[in-house]
């Protein structure tokens, strides 16, 4: 059996009476409870989703894809998400979400949003391809990290093959974190 408490004691930021405090873009703190999900805000791909979200999800819905821990979902309800959906293929993942969404004060669902949301899918590149036929829908703004730098060219032959058109990437640690918008058909 894995001790969350530890583990998340050791590698999360802030980690101070059994919560990791993140202080997010637009000067809000997200705190999380140790758990299975991932996303405890240690790992690069998670920084560069928060950094890469401050622009895009203010005043939107949003759709978490491989929520983990929720700890975009509820950065994305701390910079003013309108409405904030997320999914797991985990049951464990899901009540981590869960779990952190009340101690933050704020409302995730977990049904299929309708519409078009701000998508964010925060996994490696083989995962992402996995989650969109599962879990894909029309948006109009995803946001992906996950990718690691030299695995690029062969990332965006999956890019292409689903119509997404790069608006914006930023790198940090050999990771990529990517905007995109869907192509026109």
């Amino acid at each position: 059996m894995i001790d969350w408490q530890q583990q998340w004691a050791f590698f999360a930021p802030r980690f101070v009476d059994g919560k990791a405090h993140i202080s997010l873009p637009n000067g809000a703190e997200v705190q999380l409870l140790p758990g299975p999900g991932f996303g405890d805000f240690s790992h690069p791909t998670t920084q560069l989703m928060v950094s890469l979200m401050e622009e895009h999800v203010p005043n939107r819905v949003v759709f978490d894809i491989g929520c983990g821990s929720g700890i975009l979902s509820v950065a994305a309800a701390k910079m003013g998400a309108k409405k904030v959906y997320a999914c797991d293929i985990d049951a464990q993942a899901i009540a981590h979400t869960e779990k952190n969404g009340q101690l933050n004060g704020v409302n995730i669902d977990f049904s299929k949003p309708t519409g078009k949301p701000v998508v964010l899918m925060n996994m490696i590149s083989s995962e992402q391809d996995l989650a969109w036929k599962s879990h894909g829908c029309p948006f109009e703004i995803l946001i992906c990290s996950g990718i690691l730098l030299a695995d690029k060219d062969n990332y965006m032959e999956f890019v292409k093959s689903n119509s997404w058109m790069p608006i914006h990437e930023e790198e940090s640690q050999g990771w990529l974190g990517m905007v995109f918008k869907r192509e026109p058909l």
